[in-house]
């Protein structure tokens, strides 16, 4: 074969990546040029420019001249180009850029036996294993993935020095032995594998995230992608976002002690629910819990505060005033009195989960309820920020501030000076509602610096007004009844014996002096609309609609306020007889002095959920926060014979067994 057949065959094969690669140069991926040198950019222009002029149809000779690159080297690069790189496009002509590598190195010379001490020679060496033995690679990626292999246990965030000892055992299925590699080193190759867990970790990123990362990796996963979400929300009241917030510090409570002093005590970190609008970020109601967790209750307080307004916290703090023309939508706007809103969001906690939010409040106010899925708070992202706000702004700068967690920010003895300080819970209710009021006052960029209350002004008055905001009617003249619980009872009473007319409710009677004289009412069904945080009277409604009026509680329930959570605290401790109470008792302040009663005769001992409770009835009931005497320690049950002076008295007998008593009759007859 001669010289001109040879050059005739190498026509040939560049006229076939010539015919792939015509008219195709404007499409070709350009990179970034400001990193390179003068010298590496001249010689990427000079092959860019060759590349340019090989699409265009140029004849070879022609480009050899023009830019003093051969043909072996157009060839080359022309076939670098044309080649997919990772993103499913050609490489183009960032396959020109100086020191790229496009094609993984492969090893094709066996390893050679060396010194124990010697260094170097391996290089590619895994990779060649992996090449030989495709399923061997193929197990250990599953491995380092954290699939299931039917054929081993997995463990959670496995080590790479596990899946070193793993991949040393795979080596041994298949065969591989001394003086292989990488049996001939002194590590065992654990530098390469390791290097190969980082690669293929890194590769499936998401997996890897999905399978072992924190709650924080995984939510944020699901963001930062581009597009924007499906649904978007422009108008006030489109959407609101409904979480809860412990207190980022701790607090404490005042209790008068006997001595006629006052001592600080710690209390549970308290919780706030709030709602926040979509799109103004305005805070539209919160509540402050004293508990440990979040009730249903709580969540429909918060929807009721949004229509019908709340009372703000008593100032306890001097100095600290609220910002000119502040405050909550429905206390500053007119138009935002009674407004209803259309979508809730919810984190898909049990509170939220309850027959009441989503079956019984989503009827009466009509809005659609939507859940996200568990431990993805980035689904809510406003009521997230602005936690984030007062935990920055207020909390975390206390001296009993607990931080963001364990080892992030929390205070060297924050629960001492909760008490020494003191910081009490008042003051971080007050400093709560300042910082909200601000909140809704305080002009935020990604609202082109308006306000949220500036915000929902504009769009209330565009257009002539044209925007109308869904309201419910008669919101401020309904109040508290608004979303009340609703229970159908049944009418008890006797006439044969004198029994008149009443209703139970929680093991409580209620009555009024009208259903106290209507006994053709007996049996009858009636309705009670019932307000769970004032259990002292309810309203009746006959069945086909009619008002009966308030019924208040029999006895001394009816003196002091208490709530659903109280009634049913009280009557659990008097069921298993921890507590007593008489019938000239008042069943809450006797539950409150159980509560604040202490351990020691010395001093103030109180557990700081004890005092939590205590402080929630208190607060509920209007009344001083005292500790009580110490419990006497229940004398226990004395066994022995009866008393010599009286066969009738039964004190210090044990309770006849009557089954044995009858088993005794039977056998005497």
């Amino acid at each position: 074969m001669t010289n001109k057949d040879v050059e005739a065959n190498n026509w040939v094969g560049s006229l076939s990546k010539r015919a792939i690669a015509f008219g195709t140069f404007h499409d070709w991926q350009k990179p970034e040029l400001v990193g390179l040198t003068e010298v590496e950019l001249e010689d990427f222009q000079l092959k860019s420019l060759a590349m340019k002029l090989y699409c265009e149809g140029v004849p070879i000779k022609d480009i050899v001249a023009a830019t003093g690159i051969n043909r072996q080297c157009l060839n080359y690069y022309a076939a670098r180009c044309l080649q997919s790189a990772p993103d499913g496009m050609w490489w183009g002509c960032r396959a020109l850029l100086p020191y790229l590598h496009i094609k993984n190195y492969g090893r094709t010379k066996s390893v050679a036996p060396k010194l124990s001490e010697a260094q170097g020679g391996h290089a590619g060496a895994l990779g060649m294993v992996f090449a030989k033995y495709p399923e061997l690679e193929k197990r250990f990626n599953r491995k380092i993935l954290s699939h299931v292999d039917h054929e081993s246990e997995n463990e959670y965030a496995i080590k790479p020095k596990t899946l070193h000892r793993f991949f040393l055992s795979l080596l041994e299925e298949f065969d591989i032995q001394e003086p292989e590699w990488p049996f001939n080193t002194k590590w065992l190759g654990q530098r390469s594998v390791y290097e190969h867990i980082k690669n293929v970790r890194e590769g499936n990123f998401s997996r890897v995230v999905r399978n072992e990362g924190e709650r924080e990796a995984k939510a944020h996963m699901a963001v930062g992608k581009g597009p924007r979400p499906g649904l978007v929300y422009t108008e006030p009241f489109d959407a609101v976002e409904i979480d809860g917030y412990k207190f980022d510090s701790h607090s404490s409570v005042l209790m008068k002690a006997p001595n006629g002093t006052y001592v600080a005590k710690r209390i549970s970190r308290i919780w706030v629910v709030l709602m926040l609008d979509c799109a103004s970020e305005a805070v539209l109601a919160y509540k402050c819990v004293l508990r440990s967790e979040v009730s249903a209750t709580d969540v429909i307080d918060v929807m009721r505060y949004s229509i019908v307004g709340q009372s703000r916290p008593e100032p306890v703090i001097e100095g600290l005033i609220y910002p000119e023309g502040s405050g909550l939508p429905n206390e500053v706007i007119q138009e935002c009195k009674g407004a209803l809103f259309t979508v809730v969001k919810f984190d898909g906690a049990l509170a939220h989960l309850s027959e009441k939010v989503t079956n019984a409040a989503r009827k009466e106010l009509g809005y659609f309820w939507t859940l996200g899925p568990p431990g993805h708070f980035e689904r809510r992202p406003y009521v997230e920020h602005l936690f984030g706000l007062l935990s920055n702004n207020v909390f975390c700068r206390l001296l009993s501030t607990t931080g963001h967690g364990p080892n992030n920010g929390r205070a060297d003895n924050c629960e001492e000076y909760a008490t020494q300080a003191p910081v009490l819970a008042e003051h971080l209710l007050h400093l709560l509602d300042v910082e909200i009021t601000q909140h809704n006052a305080r002009i935020s960029e990604g609202l082109f610096f308006l306000s949220p209350l500036d915000f929902i002004r504009q769009k209330l008055e565009q257009n002539r007004h044209h925007f109308l905001v869904r309201t419910l009617p008669d919101a401020s003249d309904r109040g508290v009844t608004i979303l009340q619980l609703k229970k159908i009872v049944t009418v008890r009473g006797n006439t044969k014996n004198g029994r008149h007319p009443y209703v139970q409710f929680l093991r409580v009677h209620y009555t009024s002096n009208y259903l106290y004289d209507a006994w053709p009412m007996i049996g009858k069904k009636i309705i009670l609309h019932i307000d769970e945080n004032d259990l002292r009277f309810v309203t009746a409604f006959t069945m086909e609609g009619f008002l009966l009026g308030n019924l208040v509680a029999v006895g001394k329930w009816a003196d002091t306020k208490h709530d659903m959570r109280t009634r049913k605290a009280i009557n659990s401790k008097m069921a298993d007889r921890t507590l007593q109470v008489s019938l000239e008792q008042d069943p809450v302040l006797v539950y409150l002095a159980f509560l604040s009663a202490s351990k020691s005769k010395k001093s103030v001992v109180i557990s700081a959920d004890v005092v939590t409770e205590a402080k929630r009835v208190a607060t509920e009931g209007g009344v001083p926060l005292v500790v009580a005497e110490p419990r006497p320690a229940p004398v226990p049950a004395i066994e022995g014979k009866p008393l010599e002076f009286s066969d009738a008295l039964i004190i210090g007998k044990k309770v006849p067994d009557l089954n044995a008593l009858l088993k005794q009759r039977r056998f005497k007859e």
